[in-house]
């Protein structure tokens, strides 16, 4: 019997084929505005995956909402994060939340 998970685009095309590996989940972390953090992992030397749960979606009108850019060291296993200068300190926010991560 076949197991794991394939995605598909609206063409048809597949976008993520994970039927031959099980993904694993390792731990998280709290995404705090502005502070730059990292997770470690030996376990994801051989590929990683995060998904981000932020605190909110919606910010003001005439600002923006400034979201962490991740990235993955495959040598150390590490999974770190930083975030943009804010353009306005008075309407720019850091979206936090919460970053889930693991190996496949």
């Amino acid at each position: 019997m076949a197991a794991g998970l394939t995605l598909w685009d609206a063409s048809g095309n597949i976008v993520l084929a994970a039927d031959h590996r099980v993904m694993r989940f390792i731990g998280m972390k709290q995404l705090t505005g502005g502070l730059n953090d990292q997770a470690q992992d030996d376990r994801m030397k051989n590929g990683a995956f995060i998904s981000v749960q932020p605190d909110s979606y919606i910010g003001y009108g005439s600002g923006g909402l400034i979201h962490p850019t991740f990235s993955l060291d495959a040598t150390t296993g590490t999974i770190s994060w930083t975030w943009a200068a804010k353009n306005s300190t008075q309407y720019d926010t850091y979206v936090g939340g919460f970053v889930y991560y693991g190996s496949y």
